[in-house]
């Protein structure tokens, strides 16, 4: 208390002097602003939200009939709060508390709640402790997204509620936890309680509902939950007693009871099933359901692989007066060791009531004894009943089902049960006659798969469709086409066979493509299948522009270079009686020149219609260049000396020929004669002048032109 104290003195001065005013629904955050959840929720107001950081805290909780939202920051998984240490004192072992009028405001979300003992009640039951992991008295709190492990008090370990009269849980999973009755919740005297899609596994009861019991409530909707492996003596996963209950879209599964209702046992309750699947539970009677007196209405409801060492394997009654129906639902797999397979009511030697049961447009497929086993006589119509039983349109033979073995309970396209009901009665959802049991078959023809639309040829406005074929094969398929999903107009009728389509819709613009199966008149049940398409606006090819050719004088290489006017499907370039296929992409080239030729290149280029486009040409002439040679070097062996001067008089006087006139030409005279030896002879080997350039390395002749002729000399590149 001291310390309690302490922090709210600290808070009181932050308040007074604090720049910042606080506001209404201040944030608290536990432990970096206060050590506990319950010195946080001590000092909030209703409408402030408390955060809890993960970890495990020793704590027991009440809220104090504050509507706070007491939220964990990361979770279940890593935010327990642990009522094992009673740190509210000995008789408050619950691990959180409503008892003081909170509101459906008051939120509890996200946590793991462990190690409660519930809180000692006296009523007329005796003295019993009460709610482990969460007690709810006269309030009506909001819990969702909690796990409740491992608690143990008589009366719902998980949770009890009393005198509430509304109570949202969502999103809870109850599991291990003990008690005498309603190990995960237990409802008692309430009003409206929503359980919705919550998790009961594992829970022990020593007598009655294992995971759930309910007592005196008005209204009690669970939906969307399993209820998995628990256990007690009636009732292994629920229990109700003078109650009114809607059991929605539930799973249950594998629970025990070792005298009545494997599944559920209802004590002069009124209970619609309604979407639920009942599977291996077992119980001396009643495998799936137990009736001890009240209304049972079950609703397109599958029970299957439940077992009973007497009777009624799926549901049994007792004595007691009971009213039950059942409507489009399948029973199918159920076994019973010493009985009744299916359904069972005492008989009037036993003491039993004139109980009644309507079933219509169900399956009773259980491999071996009696399915309707009662004292009265059941009213029976437009349903299959292995054993047989008088009554309208009732089918002895095999309904075929899917797969059995995986609980696939849905009816082959064989089967006698399609069609075979009581169309004055309803219809089914794809407009047929009823089908028996609790999964109908759709005979409306699935969607097309993987239907995909392309432009079949990208320079026109044709459109190809294409999709896989069908696993049942449609009467027709119809094409629509238009702006958008509402606004189509058919455009064909095809086979139902047919896998592809080519239309054209004329223009271009952005169009979406309906492509429907039917068969017998009725079209899928989500609807058709559609694909987009663009097709755009043509444009005008545009040929290559800007075309620019130059070359390189001293190796005549020539080069190309263009812009692509469009995208082009390749480029056909012609020159010097060749054709050279260059990519659509490219826009420059090099290539060599035939030197003194006049080169005409053309670059003609294909657009991806498959159209030519006009040619862009341009002509390059790159001349012969002037020989090099060095003066002198009449043998043209790189060297000037006498093997030179011999050259020249053999060339004079003896008619050998001249690879290059112009180096013999030592005076540069512009004439060959006995001169030019003798002017290289003195140059070698008197005082004579050299010769003229290029006279002592290789080059071009720097004077007029004359009728004296050369190749390049030898390493005269």
């Amino acid at each position: 208390m001291f310390n309690k104290m302490l922090i709210a003195m600290g808070w009181l001065l932050v308040t007074i002097f604090s720049p910042i005013p606080l506001l209404h629904a201040a944030e608290w955050i536990v432990p970096e602003q206060i050590p506990t959840i319950q010195q946080a929720i001590d000092l909030s107001v209703s409408g402030d939200q408390i955060l809890v950081s993960p970890g495990t805290y020793l704590e027991n909780l009440n809220f104090l009939g504050k509507d706070i939202s007491l939220v964990s920051t990361g979770g279940p998984s890593v935010t327990i709060i642990d009522g094992s240490a009673n740190t509210q004192g000995a008789d408050l072992g619950a691990t959180v508390m409503f008892s003081s009028g909170e509101s459906s405001a008051a939120l509890l979300n996200g946590f793991t709640l462990q190690g409660g003992t519930g809180i000692p009640i006296s009523d007329s039951m005796g003295v019993y402790r009460r709610g482990g992991g969460v007690h709810i008295s006269a309030s009506s709190p909001t819990i969702i997204n909690c796990h409740m492990v491992a608690n143990a008090a008589e009366f719902g370990s998980g949770l009890y509620a009393y005198g509430t009269i509304s109570l949202n849980l969502q999103g809870l999973n109850f599991t291990n936890n003990s008690g005498l009755e309603g190990s995960g919740i237990y409802l008692l005297d309430s009003g409206i309680c929503t359980i919705n899609n919550c998790l009961f596994e594992s829970n022990q009861a020593l007598t009655a509902g294992g995971a759930i019991s309910i007592n005196t409530c008005s209204q009690v909707l669970i939906q969307q939950c399993s209820l998995l492996s628990n256990s007690a003596i009636i009732g292994g996963a629920l229990y109700s007693r003078l109650s009114n209950i809607q059991f929605t879209d539930n799973q249950v599964r594998s629970n025990l009871a070792s005298l009545l209702g494997g599944g559920i046992t209802l004590y002069q309750t009124t209970c619609t099933v309604t979407d639920c699947r009942f599977s291996t539970n077992s119980a001396s009677r009643g495998g799936g359901i137990g009736i001890d007196g009240g209304n049972l209405e079950i609703l397109s409801s599958l029970f299957t692989g439940n077992t009973a060492d007497a009777d009624g394997t799926a549901i049994s009654t007792t004595i007691n007066l009971a009213n039950v129906e059942i409507r489009r639902s399948t029973f199918s797999g159920n076994s019973s060791t010493n009985g009744t397979s299916g359904i069972h009511f005492p008989p009037f030697s036993s003491g039993g009531a004139s109980s009644t049961l309507t079933l219509s447009h169900s399956i009773l497929w259980n491999p071996s004894g009696m399915e309707i086993d009662i004292p009265t006589i059941a009213q029976v119509d437009y349903s299959t009943v292995s054993s047989g039983y008088p009554g309208t349109s009732v089918l002895v033979g095999d309904p075929l089902f899917e797969d059995p073995t995986t609980e696939n309970y849905s009816l082959t396209s064989g089967s006698p049960c399609i069609d075979a009901g009581d169309p004055l009665q309803f219809l089914d959802p794809d407009g047929t006659n009823p089908d028996l049991g609790a999964y109908f078959f759709d005979q409306r023809p699935a969607p097309l798969k993987n239907l995909s639309c392309s432009l079949a040829d990208p320079c026109g406005t044709a459109v190809t469709l294409d999709w896989s074929p069908s696993t049942q094969t449609p009467d027709s398929i119809l094409i629509s086409i238009g702006p958008n999903q509402t606004q189509l107009t058919p455009i064909a009728s095809l086979a139902g066979d047919v896998t592809n389509y080519t239309l054209d819709p004329g223009s271009s613009g952005d169009y979406v493509i309906c492509a429907e199966p039917i068969r017998a008149g009725m079209t899928p049940a989500q609807g058709p299948s559609y694909c987009e398409v663009v097709v755009p606006t043509p444009t005008p090819p545009i040929a290559i522009l800007n075309l620019q050719c130059s070359y390189n004088p001293s190796n005549c290489i020539a080069d190309l270079s263009w812009t692509n006017g469009s995208i082009y499907l390749g480029i056909q370039l012609v020159y010097g009686g060749q054709n050279l296929a260059l990519p659509g992409s490219v826009n420059s080239v090099s290539l060599p020149l035939n030197p003194g030729t006049l080169t005409t290149f053309q670059l003609i280029p294909q657009i991806p219609c498959g159209q030519i486009l006009a040619a862009s040409e341009c002509q390059l002439l790159c001349p012969i260049p002037e020989p090099r040679f060095l003066r002198g070097d009449a043998n043209m062996d790189s060297l000037v000396n006498l093997a030179d001067a011999s050259s020249i008089l053999e060339h004079l006087y003896q008619g050998s020929p001249a690879a290059c006139s112009d180096s013999m030409d030592t005076n540069d005279d512009s004439v060959l004669d006995i001169s030019d030896p003798i002017f290289l002879l003195l140059f070698l080997f008197g005082s004579g002048q050299a010769p003229p350039a290029p006279g002592l390395s290789c080059g071009q002749d720097p004077g007029p032109d004359d009728s004296l002729t050369c190749q390049n000399g030898l390493n005269c590149p």
